[in-house]
């Protein structure tokens, strides 16, 4: 895997909408983010489009990665917001010149469908970060400093970090708990890591665009899914065989699981649906890492080696996914 020029202060940054559109509030966010962490930046049109639940045409959105890989002006690409539409972008998108001009590219969420044909087609690493509408000015500490490591570092980031709750949590956890990741399946797994949203990952399968996580660290994580769904989607997963082909398994944040129903049917819990969907193909897993659409959000550098110690809940960033 290639990997992108490290930022630096005064790099110039794209920044793009390739999915929903972002509202006024949400845009004026962005720019502070910029502004906060010094970096010049340039709003493609997309930025300010709308149309329906998708943030321009199919052409503009495209146009817009097309136009900011192909800039030799631009040293990073930083997407605005996910929610729908990048997987309507793959066919249009001009791989030839994206893998000759690799650049920092960031989000997550719906972007997932943009960091697997970004890794797989044209082979080069990528970030799975928050994204600038988040106003980073406001981020948690820890967010914030991986996030700065990843775009300027250029070093490997180390072991990952167990965060503090930063709220009280859903079932009554006291803020500031620790927000350790717990074993799945016992092990040990060093590759690459891939992944990103569940429903993204699904939506692609049997396409050209559709993830290859063979001997790869597989991170998986989704927000708004009811257990019934996400239970659908692993399997899924597991039918087209990549629990069988990858390396290892991390299953971030599931957040904003709807309530149980009140009709009496019955419900599976998370860790249930995961045992008896994912565990039994014996891959190194863990669940409840800190990374998805939740704070504090530890950054993933996709492509790069990581090595996985399942059996302690331990993950390790060997490689920074820039130099």
């Amino acid at each position: 895997m290639r990997k992108p020029k490290t930022l630096r202060p005064d790099s110039h940054i794209a920044l793009v909408a390739p999915s929903s559109p972002v509202s006024d509030e949400k845009l004026a966010m962005s720019v502070a983010s910029m502004e906060f962490i010094g970096l010049r930046y340039t709003l493609y049109p997309s930025c300010t489009m709308k149309h329906g639940y998708l943030s321009g045409p199919d052409a503009q959105r495209a146009r817009d990665l097309n136009d900011a890989f192909g800039d030799p002006d631009i040293d990073g690409i930083f997407c605005l917001r996910g929610g729908y539409g990048a997987t309507r972008l793959l066919p249009l998108l001009d791989y030839e010149t994206i893998r000759r001009n690799p650049k920092v590219f960031i989000g997550y969420s719906d972007i997932t469908a943009l960091h697997t044909a970004f890794g797989q087609l044209c082979g080069f690493t990528t970030i799975h970060s928050p994204m600038p509408t988040r106003g980073w000015d406001t981020l948690d500490s820890l967010s914030l400093d991986l996030l700065k490591k990843a775009l300027f570092s250029g070093k490997p980031a180390g072991p990952a970090p167990v965060p503090l709750r930063l709220q009280p949590g859903p079932r009554g956890e006291p803020a500031g708990e620790p927000l350790a990741p717990e074993t799945l399946v016992p092990g040990q797994a060093q590759a690459p890591l891939c992944g990103g949203n569940l429903s993204l990952l699904t939506a692609t399968l049997g396409s050209p665009y559709e993830i290859d996580c063979k001997n790869k660290i597989l991170f998986i994580e989704d927000v708004g899914a009811p257990h019934y769904a996400i239970d659908r989607d692993l399997t899924a997963l597991s039918l087209a065989g990549k629990f069988r082909d990858c390396a290892g398994l991390i299953f971030g944040t599931f957040t904003d699981v709807p309530p149980l129903s009140e009709d009496g049917e019955g419900n599976l819990e998370l860790r249930q649906i995961l045992e008896e969907v994912a565990a039994p193909w014996g891959k190194p897993a863990i669940l409840n890492f800190q990374a998805g659409h939740s704070y504090p959000f530890i950054t993933l550098p996709f492509g790069t080696e990581a090595f996985l110690d399942a059996s302690s809940g331990g993950l390790n960033f060997l490689e920074a996914p820039t130099a």
